[in-house]
Order: C-alpha cells, then sequence, then structure tokens
C-alpha cells in the first residue's frame, strides 16, 4: 500500500501535472455529450420517417456515423497528446522534484514517437492475442459437437483460463510505456523490461489496479448523478477517468522506478 500512499501524495501535492488529461478528457466528454444527443435526434427522426421515406435511411447514414465516431476520433487524438505529456510530466516530477506545465512541450515532444511505438506495440499483441482466440473458440466449439457435455466444460475451463491469461499479459506489460519512458528503451525491450520488473510485484500491481479502479468506479456513480447538467455535469465528470488514469501513471511510474534502483527526489 505504500506505493498506492505515495502515489495519492505525489499527485495532491503535483495537482497541476493533471490538466492535460483533465481537459482532453473534459473535451472527449462533451464531444460524446453532442454526439449521443445529435444521435438520439437522428434516431427518433428516423424512426419517424422510416415508414414514409425509406430514403431516409440512406441520407441519415454520414449524420449517423459521425454521431457515433465523433467522440471516438477525439478520443483517439487526445491519447496520443495526453499520454506521453502526463508520463514525461510525473517522470521529470519524481527524477528532479520540479515539474509544472511548462515542461509539458518537451515531454510530448520526447515521449510521443515513443507512444507511438508503444501504441503499434500493443496494437500487434492485441491483434494477435485476439487471433488466437478466435481461433481457440473455434476450435473448442468443435470439440463441443464431437464430445457434447464433456466438450463444453473443457470449453469453460478453457475460456476461464483464456481470460486469466489475457489478464496476466496486460498485468506484466502494465509498464510498457512506463519502461520506455524512464529508460527510453525501444518497443520489444520494454516490453521484456516490464514483464521483468512487474513479475516481481505481480500481485501488488494487480491489487493496486483493481482498487484504484474499484475507487473510481464508486466515485463515478456519486458524479454520473451531474451528467445531466449541460456541459457543467460533463467537465466535472470528466475528473473521474482522468484521476483514476493520472493516479495509475505515477503509481507504475514510482514502482518501477523503485524496482530498477531510481531514487524519486519528488
Amino acid at each position: 500500500m505504500k506505493y498506492l500512499s505515495n502515489a495519492v501524495n505525489f499527485s495532491i501535492k503535483n495537482w497541476m501535472l493533471i490538466l492535460p488529461v483533465f481537459v482532453l478528457t473534459a473535451i472527449v466528454s462533451l464531444v460524446s455529450g453532442v454526439g449521443t444527443a445529435n444521435l438520439n435526434a437522428i434516431t427518433s427522426m428516423f424512426n419517424a420517417n422510416m415508414m414514409s421515406d425509406p430514403g431516409a435511411i440512406m441520407a441519415a447514414l454520414p449524420a449517423i456515423y459521425g454521431a457515433v465516431a465523433g467522440a471516438g476520433v477525439v478520443a483517439f487524438i487526445a491519447k496520443f497528446i495526453y499520454e506521453p505529456a502526463t508520463y514525461g510530466l510525473i517522470n521529470k516530477g519524481l527524477e528532479t522534484g520540479n515539474s509544472g506545465l511548462n515542461d509539458i512541450g518537451a515531454a510530448i515532444s520526447s515521449n510521443f514517437v515513443k507512444y507511438v511505438m508503444y501504441f503499434i506495440g500493443m496494437l500487434v499483441v492485441s491483434l494477435v492475442s485476439g487471433l488466437a482466440a478466435v481461433l481457440l473458440v473455434i476450435l473448442l466449439s468443435l470439440l463441443v459437437a464431437v464430445l457434447k457435455g464433456v466438450g463444453v466444460f473443457l470449453m469453460v475451463i478453457v475460456m476461464i483460463a483464456v481470460v486469466l491469461f489475457l489478464i496476466a499479459l496486460g498485468v506484466l506489460l502494465s509498464m510498457w510505456f512506463t519502461a520506455m519512458v524512464v529508460d527510453g528503451l525501444d518497443v520489444v525491450a520494454a516490453a521484456k523490461k516490464s514483464i521483468e520488473v512487474v513479475k516481481s510485484c505481480f500481485w501488488t500491481v494487480l491489487g493496486i489496479t483493481l482498487l484504484v479502479w474499484l475507487l473510481f468506479a464508486v466515485a463515478g456513480l456519486i458524479l454520473k448523478l451531474l451528467l445531466f447538467i449541460p456541459l457543467v455535469g460533463p467537465i466535472i465528470y470528466s475528473v473521474v477517468p482522468a484521476g483514476q488514469y493520472f493516479v495509475m501513471a505515477v503509481f507504475l511510474l514510482m514502482v518501477y522506478r523503485d524496482k530498477t534502483g531510481r531514487t524519486s527526489a519528488a
């Protein structure tokens, strides 16, 4: 728990460093809210006119796509800004004891390419894992058809094992980008380093991750009551995902630096 306590203390002391992720998360939330409202309006109009005007289907498709995809595109772009910035700012704060928003440009420029490579690496791992899972499901389905009851039991056991494996893999790679930021490692070396470091504190990382998720989930349920307030509600609610992301980033950086023999100035 000392890591979580230290992460919370650092976050409170350096609360201004959360602003990049909070601002961008709020923008995504606002765009999502507008998109949802537009989608609801389009859906209502479509339902009212689809019988009298079948051509409304084709006419509404671009608007529907824009309403659904808009927030996703903004969220995708935002991650390429706040993740390099946040990790860079936090790492500088831990390393020197002095980090502020004036360092955001340097943080982004020094970590942007690293994040792109990390994103590609995660995409490859996700695609390979997903393809393997699909092939396994197909194989198990064939076994169920042949073995009947025994096959169903085997399928359940294997699927549970697959889920546990994917969770374990996610935890082991949770310091992938962290290793790239702190040590400047390439994408492959950083993945190996993440696995090496997390193996020594696997249950700590998993436990704190679940605990932080639970705490912010409770906070999210409370603040969700404010979402009905136009503009202000989504902005206030953005504190939840932004806070969760920031605390976890601090936690992972602290653990990594400690396990690799680095002392933190903050």
